[in-house]
């Protein structure tokens, strides 16, 4: 069953980090997200490009080669679950605090895939520790 939700949430995750790093890649201005360049403070001059990238690779491209791995119970595959949801924490907060950007209903969504990914990796690594002192 651990497998199933670990497998669901990253493939939940990387098609929505998928979607949304492409279209702020394809439309660095974000206006494809309801987003706008006047959004980002200040000392951001730069547009969501950048972002868009980290968004794309990170949040999209990695869950989903770690759901194949999970699915075809590749040995630590787990473990870098729990990563790929401490990024995807990592992210929300450094939207938040550092990009002073707020946007609760996504922020709540990743955050809530984010930390069940990294107690899903804990999980993994205290039994992988067990199962080796036996």
């Amino acid at each position: 069953m651990k497998k199933f939700v670990t497998a669901a949430v990253l493939l939940t995750l990387g098609a929505a980090g998928l979607f949304n790093g492409i279209a702020l890649v394809s439309d660095p201005d974000g206006g494809t997200l309801g987003l706008s360049v006047d959004m980002l403070p200040e000392w951001h001059t730069w547009d969501y490009r950048y972002a868009g990238a980290f968004v794309l690779v990170a949040l999209g491209i990695a869950p989903l080669v770690c759901a194949a791995a999970v699915i075809v119970d590749i040995p630590g595959a787990r473990v870098f679950a729990g990563v790929v949801g401490i990024v995807a924490v990592g992210w929300t907060l450094w939207q938040y605090l550092v990009l002073d950007i707020w946007a609760p209903r996504a922020y709540t969504g990743l955050t809530l895939l984010g930390i069940l990914l990294a107690v899903g990796g804990v999980d993994a690594m205290v039994r992988g520790r067990r199962r080796a002192e036996r």
